[in-house]
C-alpha cells in the first residue's frame, strides 16, 4: 500500500482518486494473498504501478486461474441476511476503477486496474 500511495503522490496523482485507488489494490492484493494458492503453497504476487495520465495498476501472480469478472454480481437489494456471501469486492472494484481486466497468460493470472485523471467527479 505504501508502494501504490507513494508512487501515486510522487506523480502528483489527484489526491481525492487516492482513497478509490487504494481500496480498490488493498482488496485486490488481499483476496490474492488468501485465495490464488492452496494453503500449503507459498506464493508471490507482484504489483506494478504505471502513472502518466492514468494510473494502471497490475497484479501477476502464479496462483491458481481465476476470472474475478466471470463472478456473478452481487444481491444489493434483497435481505442481508439471504444474500451470498463473497462477490462484493470485485463489485467495489469495478466501481472504483474506470476498467478492470483479467488475463491468464503462461501459468499467469495478471489483473490490471486503471484510474484515469480525465474522469475526476
Amino acid at each position: 500500500m505504501n508502494f501504490i500511495e507513494s508512487e501515486l503522490a510522487k506523480h502528483n496523482f489527484p489526491a481525492k482518486l487516492r482513497p478509490g485507488i487504494l481500496t480498490a489494490v488493498e482488496e485486490i492484493f488481499v483476496n490474492i494473498a488468501a485465495y490464488a494458492y492452496k494453503p500449503e503453497e507459498k506464493g508471490n504476487v507482484t504489483v506494478s504501478v504505471t502513472i502518466d495520465e492514468k494510473a494502471v495498476i497490475r497484479f501477476v501472480d502464479f496462483g491458481e486461474p481465476f476470472n474475478p469478472l466471470e463472478t456473478d454480481a452481487p444481491d444489493l437489494e434483497g435481505p442481508i441476511k439471504d444474500r451470498k456471501i463473497g462477490g462484493l469486492g470485485i463489485h467495489f472494484v469495478k466501481n472504483m476503477m474506470d476498467n478492470v481486466e483479467y488475463e491468464h497468460t503462461n501459468g499467469k493470472n495478471i489483473l490490471t486496474v486503471t484510474k484515469e485523471i480525465d474522469k475526476v467527479k
